[in-house]
């Protein structure tokens, strides 16, 4: 399993440490959280935070033998993406079971092989359907209770930002605007003025991961085109 950093996993505590927890990334590797990247707030003692067998949304900050991760640097949408995959691929899994019963392990480790996780499987078959599938050589009657379950539960992602752009050059209207319309032309983006100095930014991608990419991406370069032009800049992402 190649771990990179930025990566988003569901982490399982193994033990805790004085100064920090040593967790399983996707059940495999052991990685280290320090008590430092717990929480937004000060922490005084782990235990406040988890237990052994508690499962964390933790995100890569270094990669290499022994992984670091990060709680507080998770954003809540990544959080929430992350437990609802978390989530639809036990589901999944459950669902697998139930239909091939003993050759349920000859299945997952054929998905395992093809796609790398369950999850990615699923997202196969949002993309291409019956076709999918149908190169699985998956049966037809388990076939219609996976598209089934894949029609209930896909979801497309839409983040929404509240975005303030402050100066005060004299010239400061139009490097704001500037700065707008350049980001405002990306495909899938939306500006929306509400208030001097506040707007609301829309970024959908039409695919949940490419929405999440994209915002980070977006959001780095408004902030760097505006420091550019001595435009202040803040972001919040709005809560849905």
């Amino acid at each position: 399993m190649e771990i990179k950093e930025g990566d988003i996993y569901i982490c399982k505590v193994k033990k805790l440490l004085q100064h920090g927890v040593i967790v399983y990334i996707a059940g495999e590797k052991e990685g280290f959280i320090h008590i430092s990247e717990l929480s937004k707030r000060w922490v005084r003692d782990v235990k406040d935070i988890a237990k052994e067998g508690d499962m964390l949304v933790c995100k890569v900050i270094t990669t290499g033998p022994s992984p670091e991760l990060s709680i507080k640097r998770v954003t809540d949408s990544e959080k929430r993406e992350a437990l609802r995959e978390w989530s639809i691929e036990n589901r999944l899994i459950n669902l697998i079971e139930k239909l091939y019963k003993k050759d349920t392990e000859k299945l997952k480790a054929e998905i395992l092989k093809k796609y790398g996780s369950v999850y990615k499987f699923y997202e196969s078959i949002i993309k291409n359907g019956e076709e999918e599938l149908s190169e699985m050589k998956i049966k037809k009657e388990a076939a219609k209770e996976l598209l089934d379950f894949v029609e209930k539960t896909k979801k497309k992602v839409i983040i929404k930002n509240q975005i303030e752009l402050k100066t005060y050059e004299s010239d400061g209207i139009g490097k704001i605007k500037e700065v707008l319309t350049e980001f405002s032309k990306i495909k899938g983006v939306s500006i929306k003025y509400i208030k001097s100095p506040v707007y609301i930014m829309t970024i959908d991608m039409g695919e949940t991961k490419k929405t999440l990419n994209e915002n980070k991406k977006i959001i780095e370069q408004i902030s760097k085109k505006s420091k550019s032009m001595n435009v202040d800049f803040k972001c919040t992402e709005i809560r849905q």
